[in-house]
C-alpha cells in the first residue's frame, strides 16, 4: 500500500467467530488436499507455511474445532487438515497486514496534514481539520477491526497462537517483509527483544536525513514573495515541533511505557507494553530525523542561526498527570 493511496476494507460488521465459519481456504497454486490423505507432521506445517507468506505455525484448538468454529460438514464439525490450517493463517496473516499498513497511512495524514490520496496539503485550515477528523474516526475503525480479526484467531487458535502472529505481523508490517539481521534506528525491532534489543540513540547524535529538504520544497509557494514570507514562518513551526517530537522520545527513554497514553498501550499495540515502547522510540526517531534535516534546509535558505535545539521540559509523571502522548493530542 503506497502512501498515497488510502484503501477501504469492507470487513464484515459481525467479525467475532464467523471469521472462521465459512469454509476454509486454499492458499492459491496450491493443490487441495483429500480428506483420507495421511496426517502431516508438524514439520510438514513449517514446510507448507515456508513456501509462500511463512507466518507462524499455529494448531487448532480441539475445543475450537468441536464447537465448528472452522465449520461443518454433514459428518459434524470441519477439522482442518495441515492444508487449510496454513492457508487460514496466511489468510489472517495477509488481513492483519493490511490493516496495519491502511493504519499506517492514517496516522501519517493525521501527522503531516496531507491527503493520503495525493500525498498534497489541504488548502486551507477548515479542510485540514475536517480532514483529521475523518482520518481520527477512520483510524479508530481500522484498529478496532484489527483487534477483532486477532480476536477471531484467538478463537480458533489460542492466545499464545494470536500473540505470536500479532507480533510476526507488526514486524513484516514495520520492514515491508523485508529481511534483515540488524535494524535500523528508524525500525521498531531495532528497540525490541526480539529483533536487535538495542538502546536508543540520543537526541544530540541524531543525524539529519538529507532528503527532507527536497521534499519540503514542493509544498512552498511558486511566487517568490510569499515564498521567502513563508520560510521563516515555516522554520519556527518546525523548531516547535522538534522540540515536542524531542520530548516525547527523550520521556519514553527516561520513563519507558509509563510516558505513553492508554490508548498508544491498550489500542494502538494491543496491550504489548514492550513494542509500544519500541513503536515510539522508531516512530519519534524518523520524525525527528526529518525534522533535523528540514531544519537545516530551511535555514540554509532564509540565514537562520544555528542554535542548539531547546530541550524539552518533562515533568515527573503523578497520577494525576498526563502523558506526554496525552497532552499532545489534546
Amino acid at each position: 500500500m503506497t502512501p498515497n493511496t488510502q484503501q477501504v476494507f469492507p470487513w464484515a460488521e459481525d467479525f467475532g467467530s464467523a471469521a472462521f465459519r465459512s469454509p476454509v481456504p486454499h492458499a492459491a497454486g496450491r493443490a487441495c488436499v483429500q480428506k483420507d490423505a495421511p496426517e502431516a507432521s508438524a514439520d510438514r506445517v513449517s514446510e507448507i507455511q515456508a513456501e509462500s507468506f511463512e507466518p507462524p505455525v499455529a494448531t487448532p484448538l480441539p475445543g475450537a474445532v468441536a464447537a465448528g468454529v472452522f465449520g461443518l460438514e454433514i459428518s459434524g464439525p470441519l477439522d482442518p487438515d495441515v492444508e487449510q490450517v496454513a492457508a487460514l493463517v496466511e489468510e489472517h496473516a495477509h488481513e492483519l497486514l493490511a490493516l496495519l499498513n491502511e493504519a499506517e497511512v492514517l496516522r501519517e495524514a493525521i501527522r503531516t496534514g496531507a491527503d493520503p490520496r495525493t500525498g498534497r496539503l489541504y488548502r486551507d485550515s477548515d479542510a485540514a481539520g475536517q480532514a483529521a477528523e475523518r482520518h481520527t474516526v477512520e483510524l479508530r475503525r481500522v484498529e478496532s477491526s484489527y483487534m477483532d480479526a486477532l480476536a477471531a484467531y484467538e478463537e480458533g487458535f489460542g492466545s499464545e497462537a494470536a500473540q505470536r502472529l500479532d507480533e510476526w505481523v507488526r514486524r513484516q508490517a514495520a520492514d515491508g517483509g523485508r529481511r534483515q539481521a540488524d535494524y535500523d534506528p528508524g525500525h521498531p525491532w531495532h528497540y525490541y527483544s526480539a529483533g536487535d534489543n538495542a538502546a536508543p540513540i540520543p537526541f544530540e547524535q541524531i543525524k539529519p536525513c538529507d532528503e527532507a529538504g527536497r521534499w519540503l520544497e514542493s509544498t512552498f509557494p511558486k511566487n517568490p514573495a510569499k515564498r521567502a514570507a513563508r520560510m521563516p514562518e515555516l522554520l519556527e513551526e518546525e523548531l516547535r515541533q522538534l522540540s515536542r517530537d524531542r520530548e516525547v522520545y527523550e520521556a519514553v527513554i527516561s520513563r519507558g511505557v509509563e510516558a505513553l497514553s492508554r490508548y498508544d498501550r491498550e489500542i494502538a499495540y494491543g496491550g504489548n507494553d514492550e513494542l509500544a515502547r519500541a513503536g515510539t522510540l522508531a516512530l519519534k526517531y524518523n520524525h525527528i530525523r526529518l525534522g533535523l534535516g528540514r531544519i537545516a534546509w530551511l535555514r540554509a535558505r532564509t540565514g537562520g542561526q544555528q542554535g542548539v535545539i531547546p530541550r524539552a521540559s518533562v515533568p515527573p509523571m503523578t497520577s494525576s498527570s498526563q502523558t506526554v502522548e496525552d497532552k499532545q493530542h489534546d
